[in-house]
């Protein structure tokens, strides 16, 4: 898609303006004295819906309308969930996408994103940041977002664990207006504080010999810590201007009583954002490199807080400065179409695309050297081509209380190239060694520091070096002498890019019967399946580095062409398949006026396939492959000294005492034959074989005399075992802690429990050899990460080459609601959920560099609790429109939970543990209204004995020490190198909406406070407290408040304008929940209008 001159938009959407202005000034003044409630139009009613249903349902639920979306519609996908109260989105500023946070819990399959009921989720790798769990979509095309909070049993089945994120797109009630048939919207606007993005400066595909910086495409992945040729000065200029942050919609609906159309197009293009300029201190504005490194030296005596996991991210974005990487730029089109046959049956069908652009950066590439100081990097954007269909059946006749049917299908289809591979841009991923090995003659000045002693000279010692370096570079790239760029192997690359597809499938079908006048029955189910495929430069240059070089990390002699082997496993392709049925029931039975009963469950079965591991295998035989099988145990052990060996031992010792003193005093008396004595070397030879047998003999009978006999095999084995060597006693043994049925190293069956007893380690014995007690187990050792490997049995290979999993399982739940008066209910809910693995979990590639389907696996299998407390306040407050009041508590524990380990393997652990309170209410009187929202995170424990000992890494062992200390089995987030840590919510979240309409309601101000708490209570934390320092962590953020308004004017009833201020105190600020160290924007003002006709 191409970047379109703004100013040919703008005209066009003058065109409209114009004709409304002039209808604005034309048109005859109206007073309509009617009832406030029913003058809203159908998308303000379709709103106040929603509303209600925050505090009518059974679950704690958030709801924007079409109104705050757009209003508050932000710079990033992820501002689709801001201001839903303790929601939010993983990395909101640099994917293009919502990766949903609800009650702390984030990641694939937990919480389900569903536009008009399709299902979507792209697992991308974000480097040591983990992964992100992706779902993309045109903000601009979505009229309500419902965050439905904890799992339930709906019609649909299509729930997560954790919750629910459903989004509706456009609908013709929010275009046509109240009465009519047919409408037309027209909306656009534009925004300040964003600047047009910068292309990447360094050309792909040309051979990098030629380029003004060859020296800077050979780094691999450390190429952002050293390359300059890449980076721009951060820009301050043009933060006030209007017009490089631009969107207009095009909305055409009608509708009958037997048709409904819709047909919408949107395009959004908004440059790169600046951050805000007051807070920076709080993430190291004015600091150097240098106190960066000393306060993020995690091994440190000083270390005793979580600061150093606050990203002093104002180093490299400077307060009211660009932000690289967070532009996004989007079209899109909309169709939908609704047949009604009849006032009980309706066919819906929907079809949207949309082609986005935004920015894009691995978060392992956004710090900086000293050589950096003072720049940014801009990469290519990523891309994402999306396609999706969707079709809902719905037969409800009157008056048959056994039919009330809904059935449907989707289908969505993702074409990406995300910035999410192990690479840069421009990078080459083959080496020339006839031009590495060129200027070898030339002698580098030794590298000095600014402020060090000779740094001016250094400079112009190093300007002369390189001037002579580049001449000889470009002599080589212009001869004919070089290395011939066969096939395009010195071509530069797009290494940082990720191409993927991925598809999904559904279909649905539900009933509802009614039983009684008080017993509902539902039965539903649904299917569906999806695949993924993906590869990056280096998958799609394997077959040439095998033809050049014999593979990555070789050479062949016959050319210069080296193929470098850096460690891209990581960033791996990623193939697979996978399918799950589920079918459900549920009960709601109200056997008197005041109480409601609900039961039901749901049965889940699934396959999957990993395509990727049945491709590594495909050409390899049983013995050429190797799995980490076991951990080894290197230990020194005492055996059990009896009478008898301390009798052998002495014998053994008193043998070789004597026999060296027979041996001297031999020598004594017969000295050995010197050389010189000798003509020849062969008689010297000849008369010292004489001596030494003389000498044996002299011995052998002085031994016999003594009574004492020569050593067996048994007792120089056990001299060998009681004797020191390097410091400890006792014979060498190895020992294996073998895998589980499941994969896991359990800790109940490890030698550490099993033979390593803390009874054992405190045995001791009186050691012969050392004349003194020792303990029986004198060293152990062993490492974690690196796990013995073995060839897969005949049985398990043959599960390897099926490379297939499949699984099925039950969950209940069930409600109470208790109706105490008309406005008051409480309400208990325990549900159920059992998470089969997702097609990432399922499938190897990249960030998972292992994974066995010869082991089992268990679901994840979650246990929830709600209990709640509603009151409409109306009855309290006369005169309110809407009043009402909502305190809850929730409790979550998740067992067998699913993560990465300390090997880089997705493994199952023993627990999580989520709690806390959420609190909610609302008042409308109409002139004024305000609500309220308040999330408090109680607890967030990830529990697991087995990761308590693994992720110590190395667990060692000298007698006379104590029995190495065990990491807490609870720590909070998450284990050390998973995907948990990084989905700590803050320990509390504030939203407050605050308003007052006027003008008979033409004229609305309104303003939103955002406020969000640090996390209290992280892995490091846990750590402290049990007496450790240092850890991997995730990175923090500072609390604020974060303060919006607007102001909105209905100019006539086609028209209305819009004025608003996101950020208006310019706070700078890091997002919760982040991978990506990116400054939020800073103050924004939007100017809007929207035309409806």
């Amino acid at each position: 898609m191409e970047i379109r001159k703004m100013k040919h938009k703008f005209s066009f959407m003058l065109c409209p303006l114009t004709l409304l202005i002039h209808q604005s000034i034309y048109a005859s003044p109206q007073i309509n004295q009617l009832d406030t409630i029913s003058v809203l139009g159908t998308s303000e009613s379709k709103a106040e819906a929603g509303k209600d249903k925050m505090f009518s349902e059974n679950q704690v639920t958030e709801y924007k309308s079409k109104k705050e979306i757009e209003t508050y519609k932000g710079h990033s996908v992820a501002d689709l969930l801001t201001g839903t109260t303790g929601v939010y989105s993983g990395d909101a500023r640099n994917s293009g996408a919502l990766d949903p946070n609800i009650r702390g819990v984030q990641g694939q399959g937990r919480i389900p994103v569903l536009v008009d009921g399709t299902e979507q989720a792209i697992t991308v790798w974000r480097g040591f940041a983990g992964v992100s769990n992706r779902n993309y979509l045109d903000p601009f095309l979505i009229s309500g977002v419902t965050v439905e909070k904890g799992p339930n049993l709906n019609r649909t089945l299509d729930s997560g664990a954790a919750g629910t994120i459903r989004l509706t797109t456009l609908e013709p009630d929010d275009i046509i207006k109240k009465g009519e048939k047919f409408g037309i919207e027209f909306k656009a606007e534009t925004a300040n504080n964003s600047i047009k993005q910068r292309g990447y400066p360094i050309p792909v595909g040309q051979d990098f010999r030629k380029l003004d910086h060859p020296e800077d495409m050979g780094l691999g992945p450390i190429s952002a810590y050293f390359r300059t040729s890449d980076r721009y000065p951060a820009r301050s200029h043009g933060r006030n201007k209007f017009f490089n942050d631009n969107a207009y919609r095009l909305a055409i609906a009608t509708k009958d009583e037997h048709f409904e159309g819709l047909f919408a197009y949107a395009y959004r293009n908004k440059g790169n954002y600046f951050s805000g300029g007051k807070g920076g201190h709080n993430y190291g504005e004015g600091k150097t490199l240098d106190e960066y490194a000393k306060a993020h030296d995690f091994d440190a005596d000083y270390y005793s807080t979580d600061d150093p996991y606050i990203p002093w991210i104002a180093i490299v974005y400077h307060p009211k400065k660009e932000v690289p990487n967070t532009s996004f730029e989007s079209e899109s089109y909309l169709g939908k179409a609704t047949i009604k046959f009849n006032d009980h049956t309706k066919w819906k069908f929907g079809l949207r695309h949309s082609d986005m652009h935004y920015g894009e950066i691995m978060p392992s590439r956004l710090w900086q050297t000293s050589y950096q100081q003072g720049t940014v990097l801009q990469w290519p954007l990523a891309n994402v081509k999306q396609t999706a269909v969707n079709t809902d059946f719905e037969y409800n006749p009157e008056n048959n209380k056994w039919v009330n049917l809904r059935l449907g299908a989707y289908a969505v289809f993702n074409h990406a190239k995300t910035n999410t591979s192990g690479g840069s841009p421009s990078d080459i991923i083959f080496d020339d060694m006839g031009f590495n090995s060129l200027g070898t003659d030339l002698i580098a000045p030794d590298i000095k520091q600014p402020g060090e002693e000779g740094y001016e000279k250094y400079l112009i010692d190093k300007a002369e070096y390189i001037k002579q370096i580049r001449k000889i570079w470009k002599e080589y790239a212009n001869s004919n002498d070089k290395t011939p760029n066969f096939k395009g192997v010195f071509d530069t690359k797009e290494a940082q890019a990720q191409w993927s597809k991925d598809n999904h499938y559904g279909v649905y079908v539900s009933n509802r019967f009614e039983v009684t006048p008080k017993l509902n029955f539902d039965v539903m189910s649904n299917y569906k399946w999806e695949n993924i495929n993906s590869e990056n430069e280096f998958t799609k240059n394997t077959p040439l580095a095998n033809e050049v070089c014999g593979g990555f990390g070789h050479s062949k002699p016959d050319n210069n062409i080296y193929c470098p082997g850096w460690d891209y496993h990581m960033s791996g392709e990623r193939h697979g398949k996978r399918k799950e049925l589920n079918v459900g029931f549920n009960f709601q039975y109200s056997p008197v006026d005041w109480l409601v009963l609900d039961a039901g469950a749901k049965y889940t079965h699934y396959k999957s396939r990993d395509d990727g591991l049945r491709k590594q295998i495909q050409d390899k035989q049983r013995e050429e492959v190797l799995y980490p099988a076991a951990i080894r145990f290197d230990y020194r052990e005492l055996p059990n000294i009896t009478e008898d060996m301390i009798k052998k031992y002495n014998n053994y010792k008193n043998f070789g005492i004597k026999e060296e003193e027979f041996s001297n005093e031999f020598s004594k008396n017969n000295p050995e034959p010197e050389r010189s004595n000798y003509n020849t070397s062969e008689e010297w030879r000849k008369y010292r074989r004489i001596w030494s047998r003389n000498r044996r003999e002299y011995v052998n009978a002085k031994l016999i005399e003594s009574n004492l006999s020569e050593p067996t095999y048994e007792d120089h084995h056990i001299a060998k075992s009681l004797e020191e060597r390097n410091g400890v006693s006792g014979e060498e043994k190895v020992i294996y802690w073998e895998r589980d049925q499941y994969g896991n190293f359990n800790l109940d069956n490890s030698p550490i429990n099993t033979i390593f007893t803390n009874e054992k380690l405190n045995e001791e014995q009186f050691n012969p050899a050392t004349n003194r007690t020792e303990k029986t187990i004198q060293y152990i050792s062993a490492n974690f990460f690196q796990l013995e490997k073995r060839n897969p049995t005949e049985e398990q290979w043959e599960k390897m080459k099926k490379a297939k999993r499949t699984a099925h399982a039950w969950a209940p739940a069930f409600g109470a609601t208790v109706l105490v008066t008309d406005n008051i209910r409480i309400y208990a809910r325990y549900t159920e959920t059992k998470r089969m693995p997702s097609i990432f979990e399922d499938t190897i590639g990249y960030s998972i560099t292992e994974l066995h389907p010869f082991y089992d696996r268990k679901p994840e299998h979650s246990k929830n609790i709600e209990i709640g407390y509603v009151q409409d306040l109306r009855g309290l407050l006369p005169n309110a429109r809407r009043a009402d009041i909502r305190l809850n508590y929730f409790h979550n524990l998740t067992k067998n939970v699913f993560d990465r380990d300390v090997n880089y393997e997705m493994k199952q652990f023993d627990k999580r543990m989520l709690s806390g309170l959420e609190f909610q209410t609302r008042y409308d009187q109409g002139n004024f209204f305000a609500d309220l929202g308040i999330v408090y995170n109680l607890k967030n424990k990830f529990c697991d004995k087995n990761s308590a000992i693994l992720d110590r890494g190395i667990w060692d062992y000298i007698r006379n020490a104590k029995k190495p200390r065990a990491l807490p089995e609870c720590v909070n987030g998450g284990n050390a190198e998973g995907y948990l840590k990084h989905t700590i919510a803050p320990k509390y979240s504030i939203t407050a909406n605050l308003g007052i309409r006027a003008l008979d309601e033409r004229l609305e101000l309104g303003t939103r406070w955002l406020y969000h708490s640090q996390v209290k209570d992280s892995r490091a934390k846990s750590l402290r407290d049990a007496g450790f320092l240092g850890s991997t962590e995730t990175n923090r953020w500072n609390p604020v408040l974060v303060v919006d308004a607007y102001a909105s004017y209905k100019v006539n009833e086609n028209l209305q304008l819009e004025l608003v201020g996101t950020n208006i105190t310019d706070r700078y600020y890091l997002d919760p929940l982040t991978r990506s160290s990116l400054p939020a924007p800073g103050r924004t003002i939007k100017l809007g209008f929207t035309a409806r006709f």
